[in-house]
């Protein structure tokens, strides 16, 4: 599962990129369902939020370390079904991202919620994965207690 979701992710996020980059006009907003949610092209030379604007290239190592842990753990622990839907979500997110970053300099950006940054799929992908796998942390499945012998095994 996680590489089937990793691939979707990654295929679905640079096919709306092309779409964006190829239908809409950069910085110039199409509404969809005003005043909640408009298509804007827009190009993010930094990282999430668009904060420390032109220095996005931080974040290419960092898509590698993660790439590559994610990918190791993968193979390491094989995780449940659930892990490995969360973590197919952040590798494909992160490829997608990494991805504009090398080709184009920039990250492309097109949906746009007033009052939030405009974001893509990959954008999508990474915080529901981030959101879920925090979740896992607090509320998901406990490691049982140990057994105790209530009497000396025998001999």
């Amino acid at each position: 599962m996680f590489w089937r979701v990793a691939i979707v992710v990654f295929l679905l996020d640079q096919l709306t990129k092309f779409w964006a980059t190829t239908t809409l006009v950069l910085d110039q907003p199409h509404p969809v369902l005003p005043p909640y949610f408009y298509l804007t092209l827009t190009h993010n030379t930094g990282i999430a939020f668009g904060m420390l604007e032109g220095r996005g290239w931080l974040t290419i190592p960092l898509t590698l370390g993660v790439a590559i842990g994610l990918i190791w753990y993968y193979y390491r622990h094989k995780p449940s079904r659930g892990v490995q839907l969360l973590m197919g979500l952040l590798l494909g997110g992160a490829l997608g991202n990494f991805v504009d970053r090398i080709r184009l300099g920039y990250v492309v950006d097109m949906f746009e919620i007033p009052m939030w940054p405009v974001f893509n799929v990959a954008d999508m992908a990474i915080t529901c994965s981030l959101l879920g796998l925090t979740a896992l942390q607090f509320w998901g499945a406990r490691a049982e207690e140990p057994v105790r012998a209530t009497e000396e095994p025998p001999r």
